[in-house]
């Protein structure tokens, strides 16, 4: 399945995005890219979930990854204190649009 410059200006008015020739050009070249490699897999899997699973149990533990690390920070007070504040917590002015 191939996606059309029309289709790439419909979904780019929807965004509310504007585009030049150029640039819609190789928005098509580059989707058409994303939607084979999904097709690809699509087919490599065919619809069976069950393959994607047993890719997914073979990825790295979790217990491989570098531990946190808990350390103090500063004290609320401390930093509220140089600001107008109430409560513990920074005024800051209503912003509406």
């Amino acid at each position: 399945m191939a996606i059309s410059t029309e289709e790439i200006k419909t979904l780019a008015k929807l965004a509310k995005l504007e585009f030049t020739q150029e640039q819609l050009s190789a928005f098509e070249g580059e989707f058409n890219e994303i939607i084979a490699f999904a097709d690809d897999i699509n087919a490599y899997v065919g619809g069976d979930a069950q393959s994607i699973r047993e890719v997914a149990a073979r990825a790295e533990e979790l217990s491989s990854l570098r531990a946190d690390e808990v350390v103090e920070s500063a004290d609320s007070g401390d930093i509220t204190s140089g600001a107008k504040g109430e409560n513990g917590y920074f005024a800051v002015r209503r912003v509406v649009r």
